[in-house]
């Protein structure tokens, strides 16, 4: 068994990244820091990175997300500052009216020649949006999925008909006009693991981003997504599973960071977090994989799943995590986007060619 995979990178646009912990690295949340994780990427070999759309730091001693960036405004800069990576940004389809992203991603498109791509997201943390009037409580769940996809469809056509008559459920257009049109149709992305948000994915999206690890269950879920797609007649989706991977000279070594991460937990930040799910008025809707920022049963500081180890042990597991979930990608976080990121380009995801994964250098 053997598989080509694409590697990019969760990039820290939030301050301390993904890690909920007053130990975190050095993770400011500025632009400087993030153009430079981002070049040191396109250097590394990386395929993509991906950039978080943050509303609302959260409480707590960690200051967590407490200063961040603009998903959108970055993608533009990071785009001109690169000459080959992909750059992806996220946006609410319930905050920015589908022409207004349209005509957006076109002029992106012009600035990164071709390499932009859009995370699309309903939203499902109500605090995070609700303390700027940016929250719509007047869909549930389903509804929202509904609204997404009668946004991506107007923006599709606003990319690449001349002129578009629309009238639907949330929105209408008459005799619109947009030019000039993306190079090439942007790749959408969304990472809704609910069975609503699978088809929203397949219906609309070329990618599905699914929480993965190397368990038994982040398997299984991983097969069933590819499984669901192709139920749907949509076997051409393909999912790539984001990844919480903490490396170290040694497996002890690798345990050891973790264990110093989550002896400075921020259990106020963890709680902030779960309040805003549960503010949801669907949130018995929400998935597993949607709360998983919450840090799980174990309140860990990082998001369930992660893979700890030596370099040569991480080789091994997320090869397994990739052959096994059908995976056609990873999306990487990491402690320290610096030092991290550069050995594990260069000290695991060559080795994972011995177990039948190529990615990056080893293409």
């Amino acid at each position: 068994m053997s598989r080509n995979i694409e590697v990019g990178v969760f990039i820290p646009v939030g301050k301390n990244g993904w890690i909920h912990s007053v130990n975190t690295p050095y993770t400011p949340g500025s632009f400087q820091h993030v153009l430079d994780v981002v070049q040191r990427s396109e250097a590394l070999g990386f395929d993509f990175v991906l950039s978080p759309a943050i509303w609302r730091g959260r409480k707590g001693p960690s200051r967590h997300w407490m200063d961040s960036l603009e998903s959108l405004t970055t993608t533009a800069a990071l785009l001109q500052a690169t000459s080959r990576i992909e750059i992806f940004g996220t946006v609410h389809m319930t905050v920015f009216p589908p022409a207004t992203i349209a005509k957006m991603i076109a002029t992106l498109d012009q600035i990164g020649a071709g390499r932009v791509g859009l995370n699309l997201v309903t939203g499902s943390s109500y605090l995070d949006l609700a303390h700027l009037g940016l929250w719509n409580d007047e869909l549930n769940h389903d509804e929202r999925y509904d609204m997404a996809d009668e946004w991506v469809h107007l923006v599709k056509r606003l990319w690449t008909e001349e002129i578009v008559d629309h009238k639907g459920r949330f929105f209408a257009t008459e005799a619109a006009t947009m030019g000039p049109k993306p190079s090439r149709m942007p790749k959408l992305v969304n990472a809704g693991a609910s069975p609503r948000g699978i088809k929203f994915a397949a219906d609309n999206c070329d990618i599905a981003f699914i929480s993965a690890s190397d368990g038994p269950k982040f398997i299984a879920t991983a097969r069933q997504c590819k499984e669901a797609a192709r139920a749907m007649g949509k076997p051409n989706l393909k999912t790539f599973g984001l990844v919480t991977v903490i490396p170290g000279e040694t497996d002890a070594e690798a345990q050891a960071r973790l264990g110093h991460f989550n002896a400075g937990v921020d259990r106020e930040c963890l709680a902030d977090i779960a309040a805003g799910y549960e503010q949801n008025r669907s949130a018995k809707a929400l998935s597993e994989a949607s709360l998983s920022l919450t840090g799980g049963e174990k309140q860990s500081c990082v998001m369930p799943g992660e893979l700890v180890g030596s370099y040569e042990t991480l080789a091994r597991r997320l090869s397994v995590t990739a052959l096994e979930g059908e995976l056609d990608g990873l999306m990487l976080v990491v402690p320290d986007y610096i030092e991290d990121l550069a050995a594990i380009a260069n000290r695991t995801l060559p080795l994972m060619e011995r177990y039948g994964v190529s990615s990056l250098r080893s293409r």
